[in-house]
């Protein structure tokens, strides 16, 4: 039988999909008592299966302050929007599973991460020793995250006390942060800068700190790949432990697990060289068993985090997380979609001043 070539609706379904956040702040119900999270997730669903476009709730997409986000890609573009609640669920289910792709107008304000809405961004004029004692006054309140949308360690010290140390280092000042759940590290130089994200109605207080770097990136690794031992690990996980770079292929982080546990060690060496997308169920069903410690670096620093790995059905805690996401990666994003930084310059951490409060 001759194979059926896709027609034009075909093709527009096999490029569409959609993405709904279900993560720290999105679909919490005690920052939105008033949306029916779990009606949200199924009219969505079934707005995106009755055009065959693929559907995914994923734990994170970057911007909480933007819950509750939904992220459709539709007609080769993607449409981000936020402050979706039981009203303009409605409205979103109706469009993806319609014809018409102009946006209706009730949609209008909830899109964000286009050309004109970019948080204001200004440079902070702090440097060196100046802007380490910033970040070490930072590090105890809000959280910080380093790495990529769709593959991010988060250190928040919510729930545990937090040791800061401010140290020098050469030409370097060194701030390491540590709690129960996690550690980060912060190496400030002369070629370190720092941009403070801000919104029209306060462009003065930053929501969000983004610090960067002039230079060279990470280099990227393509598939897995074992680094060896931790040459300047923050907390200790005992001799024999073994870094794995989990191949991102992208220079401005890495996501790596430190492994201590025979059993997933092997494991991780019988498929070394295999990209991020291909690893099996058995391979992370034990990496939730073991959790072993989660280290994510950046051209500035790192973050690791020992808080145990919840399970597919459960929820980030709230303390030091991380969120490994391979379908938020493939958007390609080095950035939260509503922030820039100039060219030439190298992602670091990125402190958000409020999101410990989205926890509660």
């Amino acid at each position: 039988m001759a194979e059926r070539r896709p027609d034009n609706a075909d093709r527009r379904a096999s490029r569409s999909s959609v993405l709904v956040c279900r993560g720290c702040c999105c679909g919490n119900a005690n920052k939105h008592p008033d949306v029916d999270h779990a009606g949200q997730v199924v009219d969505l669903r079934a707005a995106a299966t009755s055009v065959g476009a693929r559907f995914h709730v994923v734990d994170c997409l970057g911007p909480c302050e933007q819950a509750n986000v939904v992220v459709v890609r539709r007609g080769g573009r993607r449409h981000w929007f936020g402050g979706i609640g039981t009203h303009e669920t409605d409205d979103l289910a109706r469009w993806i599973a319609g014809e018409d792709d102009e946006l209706p107008s009730s949609l209008e304000a909830t899109v964000f991460g286009g050309p004109t809405d970019r948080a204001k961004r200004r440079l902070i004029p702090a440097r060196g020793p100046e802007l380490a004692a910033l970040c070490a006054d930072l590090g105890a309140r809000g959280a910080w995250t380093m790495g990529v949308p769709g593959a991010i360690a988060e250190f928040d010290p919510a729930a545990d006390a937090t040791s800061i140390d401010v140290a020098p280092a050469g030409e370097a000042t060194v701030v390491t942060a540590v709690t129960a759940t996690g550690a980060m590290r912060i190496r400030i130089d002369d070629r370190t800068r720092a941009f403070g994200f801000g919104t029209d109605a306060a462009p003065e207080e930053p929501a969000a700190t983004v610090l960067v770097r002039t230079g060279a990136g990470l280099p990227p690794a393509q598939g897995l790949t074992e680094v060896g031992a931790d040459p300047d690990p923050v907390v200790d996980d005992g001799p024999g432990a073994v870094l794995f770079d989990l191949g991102l292929d992208r220079s401005a982080a890495r996501f790596m697990v430190r492994v201590a546990d025979r059993e997933l060690m092997m494991l991780l060496r019988q498929v070394g060289g295999a990209p991020i997308e291909a690893l099996d169920t058995t391979i992370w069903q034990t990496m939730v068993e073991v959790s072993p410690t989660r280290v994510v670096e950046t051209a500035i620093g790192r973050i690791e985090v020992t808080a145990p790995i919840p399970p597919p059905d459960g929820e980030s805690p709230i303390g030091c997380h991380t969120h490994l996401l391979p379908e938020i990666l493939a958007l390609g994003l080095d950035l939260p979609s509503e922030m820039t930084v100039p060219p030439g310059w190298r992602l670091g951490p990125i402190h958000y001043a409020d999101h410990v409060d989205d926890h509660d």
